[in-house]
């Protein structure tokens, strides 16, 4: 497939059928190394993305904020904002046919339906309804076939099992799954969460995680 780089946006890197709006910010962090944004059969409608990050068969739209070297794998994963927010943080992993929404249709009236929008020719904003914003923190893996709803926020270094819809917020370093999603147990023991909580590692310069290759070999278990 041909690929070519986006001439109105730095280090972008789009193939022939992608989209991405011309307003999108890429940041990275203070490093002498480039590594470019991947887009591939997406359509992207987002306010941020960070370095290395790359998104394939997927669609997203709204107040959205990607972090740093996040996978984004479709096909078929929906990442959609109409309301507060979403905001993925660095070196996150979101599997296939994920849906990550931050409203809801609003369903107190006699209808659950756009009819202000479709009929009314109203603002869509009222047929639906919103709470917080749904918010990952870094190091998130959110397994294939799942669903985040609105108001969530999932904590750093957590684990989504394939087809889990989370319906609360989750704590860090956590293994969640199920139809609502609920603990299966801790990912590490209270001392390595301490450890890696002090290290802080997401934060590092590229640089910095090359020179510590080793201990993202290592096994915490």
């Amino acid at each position: 497939m041909k690929r070519f780089l986006l001439k109105y946006r730095e280090n972008i890197i789009l193939d022939n059928i992608s989209i991405i709006n011309f307003s999108v910010k890429r940041y990275r962090t203070s490093s002498k190394l480039t590594f470019p944004v991947s887009i591939t059969k997406s359509i992207c409608s987002i306010e941020r993305v960070g370095e290395g990050s790359n998104v394939t068969d997927s669609y997203l739209y709204g107040s959205i904020k990607i972090g740093r070297f996040v996978s984004i794998t479709g096909p078929s994963t929906v990442i959609k904002s109409l309301g507060k927010g979403i905001e993925i943080g660095s070196f996150c992993s979101i599997g296939q046919n994920v849906c990550i929404v931050d409203f809801s249709h609003a369903f107190d009236r006699i209808t659950s339906s756009f009819v202000q929008y479709q009929i009314f020719s109203e603002d869509y904003k009222k047929d639906i309804s919103y709470s917080d914003k749904v918010i990952f923190e870094e190091d998130v893996w959110v397994g294939s076939n799942s669903v985040v709803l609105p108001g969530v926020t999932i904590g750093r270094g957590s684990v989504i099992g394939a087809g889990s819809v989370v319906t609360k917020s989750v704590p860090r370093y956590s293994i969640v799954g199920g139809n609502p999603a609920a603990l299966i147990r801790p990912r590490f023991s209270e001392d390595t969460i301490e450890y890696l909580e002090g290290l802080k590692w997401w934060l590092w310069s590229v640089e910095k995680i090359i020179e510590n290759h080793a201990i993202f070999s290592h096994n915490f278990n």
